[in-house]
């Protein structure tokens, strides 16, 4: 009988290193994959609502647009016809949408550099 009882306490006693792996495994998920992923939801919110009247912006719905007011609450895109298109292809609309639902900000593109004369494209010159 004595051998049951040490049986049975040296089985349950395996069993209370589980609890605590458990814990350190769900720590590690949450600081190695969720967090990261929180805040990079948070800095891509933020950098949407940092916007100036003149920047190209995206809607959550897929609307690009340039933007042309906005207040606390409220920001106003126009679409269609943008300075430099040609005048014939028709007038600009303007739609106001909720702050929220701007959803990034588009960069404006780099400008192109052109290569030195005296090199070639995709040629090294250390190499003979």
């Amino acid at each position: 009988m004595t051998n049951a009882l040490v049986a049975a306490s040296s089985s349950s006693g395996g069993g209370s290193w589980f609890l605590p792996i458990l814990i350190v495994g769900f720590g590690a998920i949450y600081f190695f994959v969720l967090r990261p992923k929180q805040k990079a939801q948070q800095k891509a919110r933020q950098d949407a609502n940092r916007f100036d009247i003149g920047d190209t912006v995206i809607t959550i719905g897929g609307v690009r647009g340039v933007v042309v007011g906005f207040n606390d609450d409220e920001v106003t895109i126009a679409t269609g016809q943008m300075p430099g298109d040609d005048p014939t292809q028709g007038a600009p609309t303007h739609l106001t949408f909720i702050r929220k639902a701007i959803g990034q900000r588009v960069n404006p593109p780099a400008p192109l550099v052109a290569p030195e004369d005296d090199e070639t494209p995709g040629t090294d010159s250390d190499e003979k």
